[in-house]
C-alpha cells in the first residue's frame, strides 16, 4: 500500500448505502477497508473486512488485523444500523437490546478501537445518525428514533472531547437514500401485524401510509457523494443535514396535543 494513499473503515460496507459508499471512495483513490457481518457483497477493490459490531471482540480483532495492514486511518465512516418498526410494550427486550447494540454501541465499540489510527493519520470519524433524530418520534418508529437520538448525544459530546485533541467528528443527518428503508418499514409492518394484540388496525393503516412513501428516495449515490466531500473538508461542520423530509419537520413544530389528535384522526376506526 503506498504511504501516501488515503486510507478509510466504513461499516455496513455490505448494505445499499455502504457499497455506494465503498465505490464513491474507491474512485477518488483510497484504499477502503469495507467491514460487514457478511463480507459477499462488499463491492471490488475494497479490503473486506469480517466484523461484527456487537462483539468486542469482534472489533478487537479487526482493529489488529487493520493496524498491521495500514497503522492509520485517515477516517472511519459509520454506515452500519438496524431498523425496526414496533411498540414499546410489545416489541421483545432481546430485540430492544439488538437495537441498541448495533446502532449506538457498535458505534462506540469501533471508534474506542480505531481511534488510535485515527489520531495517527489526523483523521477524522463520520457518524450517520438520522433525519429522525433531532424530531419527535413517531408512534412504532420511536424504538429507531430512540437509538438515534442516544446516539447523537453520544456524537455531540464526542465531537467536544476529541476536538481537544486534534480528532475532527462530524455527524451526518441523512434523509431517505435508496429505498431499503421505505421497503424495509413497510416489511417490519407486515412483521408487527402478524403478531400485535393492541394494534392491528392502526398498524394496517400506518402501513398504507408508509407505503405511499416508497419511491420518493433519493439514489444512495448521492449520499455517498455527499459523504466523500465531508470526508475531504478541511474544516468540517460538527452537523450536516442532507435530503430530510419537510413532512416530518412540520409534524414535529406541532404542539404534542395536536401529533396525538393528527395521528388518531388518521390512524384509529373511523366506526
Amino acid at each position: 500500500m503506498k504511504e501516501k494513499k488515503k486510507t478509510i473503515l466504513i461499516t455496513g460496507a455490505g448494505g445499499s448505502l455502504g457499497a455506494a459508499a465503498v465505490r464513491a471512495f474507491l474512485e477518488k483513490g483510497y484504499a477502503v477497508f469495507a467491514a460487514d457481518v457478511r463480507t459477499d457483497s462488499i463491492p471490488e477493490g475494497a479490503v473486506p473486512v469480517e466484523i461484527d459490531v456487537t462483539s468486542p471482540e469482534s472489533v478487537e480483532k479487526a482493529g489488529e488485523e487493520i493496524g498491521k495492514i495500514c497503522g492509520r486511518l485517515d477516517a472511519v465512516l459509520h454506515l452500519a444500523g438496524v431498523y425496526t418498526m414496533d411498540s414499546f410494550v410489545e416489541i421483545t427486550e432481546e430485540e430492544l437490546n439488538r437495537m441498541f447494540e448495533v446502532n449506538l454501541m457498535g458505534v462506540i465499540r469501533v471508534n474506542r478501537v480505531f481511534l488510535p489510527l485515527v489520531r495517527r493519520a489526523g483523521g477524522r470519524i463520520v457518524i450517520t445518525a438520522s433525519e429522525l433524530a433531532p424530531l419527535d418520534p413517531l408512534p412504532f418508529n420511536g424504538i429507531y428514533t430512540v437509538t438515534k437520538r442516544a446516539l447523537d448525544g453520544y456524537a455531540h459530546s464526542l465531537a467536544l472531547e476529541l476536538d481537544l485533541i486534534g480528532v475532527k467528528v462530524v455527524t451526518v443527518y441523512p434523509g431517505a437514500f435508496g429505498d431499503g428503508m421505505t421497503k424495509g418499514a413497510v416489511r417490519a409492518l407486515d412483521r408487527m401485524k402478524g403478531k400485535t394484540e393492541l394494534y392491528p388496525g392502526v398498524t394496517e393503516r400506518f402501513r398504507k401510509i408508509v407505503a405511499s412513501e416508497t419511491g420518493k428516495a433519493k439514489p444512495p449515490e448521492k449520499l455517498a457523494a455527499f459523504l466523500v466531500k465531508i470526508a475531504e473538508k478541511k474544516r468540517p461542520r460538527f452537523n450536516y443535514f442532507i435530503n430530510n423530509s419537510f413532512k416530518l419537520k412540520l409534524f414535529s413544530a406541532l404542539p404534542e396535543l395536536a401529533q396525538a389528535y393528527l395521528l388518531r384522526k388518521l390512524l384509529k376506526n373511523k366506526e
